[in-house]
Formats: C-alpha cells, structure tokens, sequence
C-alpha cells in the first residue's frame, strides 16, 4: 500500500473545488482504494465542502494518510466557524455525503468545528 503526502488546498471557487476532486482522486488511487471507494469519498468530500464555501466563501482542505490503525485511511480535514458548519450540514445532502465515507468526526476548534472524514483501505 502505497502512502499520500499531506497536501493542503484552500478552495473558494468551482475551479479549486475541481481541483480538490483531481487530488482526491489521485491520493485515493495511490492508495490503493477501490474505484467504488473512490467515487464515494471524491463524491463527498465534494458536496461538504461545496456546503461549506457557500457559508463562509472559502475553506482550506487538508488530505493525508493515517496509518495509526490495521487498515490505513485516506483522511480529509478542515476548520469551519461553527455558525457556517451547522448551517451547511443541515442541508439534506450533505447528511446523505456523510454516509458516503467510512468515519465522520466533527470536534471543537479554536476556530469553532474541525471536520474530519475518513476512507479506509480495504
């Protein structure tokens, strides 16, 4: 199995967010992720953050590899101001994205809410 870089994207336009989806992509092929696996996580990652910038006009993305457990997972990160997280996540599908992935994470930040998704390798 093959290890990702951390990379980090800030998107704020269609342009940055098909971008996203590119590296997305990449960082889940290079792991070794099933095309089903990826069209999932690709898929929502994408309406997440498409939420995401229409409240607050930019988000920046980090996408890494974890390796602390048996099977290694693609994880995707951001910070979001809590007011803007719970206005984006109410909407219908963004819930159904989240069952997209195999673990969602939403814990406290300095900033308000720190979002965590995460894909494993099967």
């Amino acid at each position: 199995m093959n290890h990702v870089q951390e990379q980090q994207i800030t998107v704020s336009t269609d342009a940055d967010l098909i971008l996203l989806r590119q590296m997305l992509r990449q960082c889940a092929r290079t792991m070794a992720l099933t095309p089903s696996q990826q069209a999932r996580v690709t898929a929502a990652v994408s309406e997440v953050v498409r939420a995401l910038i229409c409240q607050l006009s930019s988000s920046t993305i980090t996408i890494h590899c974890d390796d602390s457990d048996i099977h290694h997972a693609l994880v995707i990160e951001c910070e979001a101001e809590s007011e803007a997280y719970h206005r984006a996540t109410r909407q219908a599908d963004v819930q159904t994205a989240y069952t997209l992935v195999d673990e969602v994470k939403v814990q406290q930040s300095p900033l308000g809410c720190h979002l965590a998704m995460k894909m494993r390798a099967r």
